[in-house]
């Protein structure tokens, strides 16, 4: 249990800490988690984005095995906050982990470009109202269907006169 919590905190961290640090848009990570819950792609399609999305695995293994002691006892402090660990772990960085991050964004970013340009009208939709919906949740709203303000307001019922009797 212990290991898949700091193996969560540490994906999460180091993901955080690149996306912030290079400027990347974070849409791209989100469309590649999306595709694979889209109901209108083809047999071909999910191979291709299963079989990039496991290569993707495999360079964050990778990755994982090249963390020096120094850098995965920044990670294992609880005493230090998210931002602070990132930075720590943004200066200690080899070029060679910089290197294989920097692949696995290009990898990320031609799987989206890939899946994308085949896309039909119908698919794309489907992918618009999943970010759309996503971008509900993480605003707060559980179900991703959140009423516009003021939208409450038109759909409460009218009071009923106190005295409805004084017309008889």
């Amino acid at each position: 249990m212990r290991k898949i919590l700091l193996y969560i905190l540490f994906s999460s961290i180091i993901s955080f800490a690149y996306s912030q640090e290079r400027q990347i848009s974070p849409q791209a990570g989100i469309e590649a988690r999306i595709f694979p819950t889209m109901k209108t792609l083809s047999k071909e399609q999910k191979n291709q984005i299963t079989s990039e999305l496991d290569n993707i695995k495999r360079s964050r293994e990778l990755f994982r095995g090249t963390l020096s002691k120094k850098q995965l006892d920044i990670l294992k402090n609880n005493s230090l906050s998210s931002l602070k660990k990132r930075e720590m772990l943004i200066k200690t960085f080899t070029p060679s982990q910089r290197d294989i991050l920097n692949k696995a964004d290009v990898r990320v970013k031609n799987l989206i470009h890939n899946v994308k340009s085949n896309f039909s009208d119908k698919q794309r939709k489907e992918l618009n109202d999943l970010k759309r919906k996503y971008s509900k949740i993480r605003q707060g709203d559980p179900r991703g269907s959140r009423l516009k303000a003021g939208e409450m307001e038109r759909r409460k019922k009218r009071p009923l006169p106190k005295n409805n009797r004084g017309n008889r």
